[in-house]
């Protein structure tokens, strides 16, 4: 449980948006707590940072939005961290405008798996095998992808479109993927129909949770809320995480960067201290009232000693950031990024920045490609930047992104990213094993929070929620008592 300053500091591990924002509501409901961040980086903000080159150039890790969690508590920071005005803010369906690249064409109307293309034959047999499913019972209770695929859509569309598209991304096999494969990848709907039949199906709720609309532009208004997108009118997401980190410390915050190593100091049933060493050598201990760990189970577990030598865990897809700038606008009309599922490709994702933060076409038009090498059989730790650099510009060119015409003014390859989670089943009765094993240890003045602190937490909005709950629950048991 979060204790208050007078009882010792408050430690928060990693200093990424869950780390700054959980600091921020803290001291919002005790202004006196006593709360240090750490984290190994060099600087906060984790994968909301943004890579700054030495000509000024700017490209963020991938695509970053901000969508709302649709909590005040969360929501509301955001626009005291930086002002309304300093914010682009995309509502209904200019929200999230994504694409997809599916057999061998971009589709700039939705991100969902469009079955419009297949054969008539196949077609038929599609909706066949969907409208006898659309009665069956409830989904398995196990952590099956592919028994939550067949309860949606019927084992013709699963094994037809799912099961290749699952080996294609991730290399496994659809039986050992993770429920979660479906959020993590956006394969809950499929299209099936043109907008006007939609528009009559649309409403059952059967149908809706489904089938895609195939036109987003134009989307019915039936959405559950009111969720809004947020990006920083000046290009970068950086600029949101320094008036971050300056609202954190304005409010007495410290924040610790480029920690090299750390051990936690226990007795009996709590955390007493942690000692943490920097990068250059420098050394500091810290009285612990409560610790607050946001960099993922593993690491809690390793910090506390947790025998992890039997658990086997899978990492996924190495993400290789190819950051290119072109003299003219993509060919990907409104889109702001798009997913690449045909198998051939090492391409994830493409982001086309100016669509959503018109300031980023201030000098030339800048564009990530999210490579996972993987997807060939390639390593990437084995590939030069040269090779990624070609394999990007090949793969814009055969998805039509590019034409000959486009002019190359601007490379980097960041190629020391971290690995796109791994949905399995092993992986999650991994995490599940070393929390069990965490919580045996019996300590209770640590939370834990971020990805996967929950299951299924991986998009920043349900992370945030998850978080401030915490907090929450905190300090109404604290004023109880």
């Amino acid at each position: 449980m979060i204790e208050t300053a007078t009882k010792g500091k408050i430690v928060i591990a990693g200093a990424g948006v869950t780390g700054l924002m959980s600091a921020l509501r803290i001291k919002q409901l005790d202004p006196g707590a006593n709360i240090v961040i750490f984290d190994k980086a060099d600087r906060p903000g984790g994968m909301y940072q943004s890579f700054v080159y030495p000509n000024g150039r700017v490209f963020d890790h991938g695509m970053h939005l901000i969508y709302e969690s649709c909590n005040p508590d969360v929501d509301d920071l955001y626009r005291e961290v930086m002002d309304e005005q300093d914010w682009h803010i995309y509502a209904k369906n200019e929200k999230d405008i994504a694409g997809l690249f599916f057999r061998g064409r971009l589709q700039d109307y939705s991100h969902y798996v469009d079955l419009r293309s297949f054969s008539e034959t196949e077609k038929k047999r599609f909706l066949g095998d969907f409208m006898f499913n659309l009665e069956a019972g409830s989904v398995d209770s196990r952590r099956s992808g592919r028994q939550l695929l067949l309860s949606q859509f019927g084992n013709e569309i699963v094994e037809a479109v799912h099961r290749p598209l699952v080996q294609s991304l991730y290399g496994m096999n659809i039986e050992e993927a993770d429920r979660f494969v479906v959020k993590e990848t956006a394969l809950e709907r499929v299209i099936l129909f043109s907008p006007d039949t939609m528009l009559d199906l649309m409403q059952s709720d059967k149908i809706r949770s489904r089938l895609g609309f195939p036109d987003q532009m134009n989307l019915p208004p039936y959405r559950t809320n009111d969720q809004k997108a947020l990006y920083p009118k000046r290009f970068g997401m950086k600029h949101f995480i320094e008036r971050l980190e300056s609202a954190v410390k304005q409010r007495g915050v410290e924040i610790l960067t480029n920690i090299a190593s750390l051990s936690l100091h226990c007795s009996d049933d709590r955390v007493d201290s942690i000692s943490i060493v920097g990068k250059d050598g420098d050394s500091r201990e810290l009285a612990i009232s409560t610790l607050l760990w946001t960099i993922g189970w593993p690491g809690m577990a390793h910090a506390l000693g947790v025998n992890m030598s039997d658990v086997s865990m899978s990492n996924g897809p190495k993400v290789v950031y190819a950051n290119l700038v072109f003299d003219k606008s993509p060919e990907m009309g409104r889109l702001y990024y798009f997913y690449c599922y045909d198998p051939g490709f090492a391409a994830f994702r493409v982001t086309n920045y100016t669509n959503y933060c018109p300031a980023a076409s201030a000098d030339g038009f800048p564009v990530c490609v999210e490579l996972w090498p993987s997807r060939l059989g390639l390593e990437a730790s084995q590939l030069s930047d040269e090779q990624c650099l070609a394999l990007a510009m090949d793969e814009l060119r055969r998805m039509g992104v590019i034409t000959d015409s486009h002019k190359l003014e601007f490379s980097a390859i960041e190629n020391k990213g971290g690995g796109f989670p791994l949905p399995s089943m092993a992986n999650t009765d991994g995490i599940r094993e070393i929390k069990k094993r965490v919580f045996d240890k019996g300590i209770n003045n640590v939370e834990v929070a971020g990805i996967m602190a929950e299951d299924d937490l991986f998009f920043i909005p349900d992370i945030l929620n998850h978080a401030f709950s915490v907090i929450e629950k905190t300090f109404t048991e604290k004023n109880r008592t």
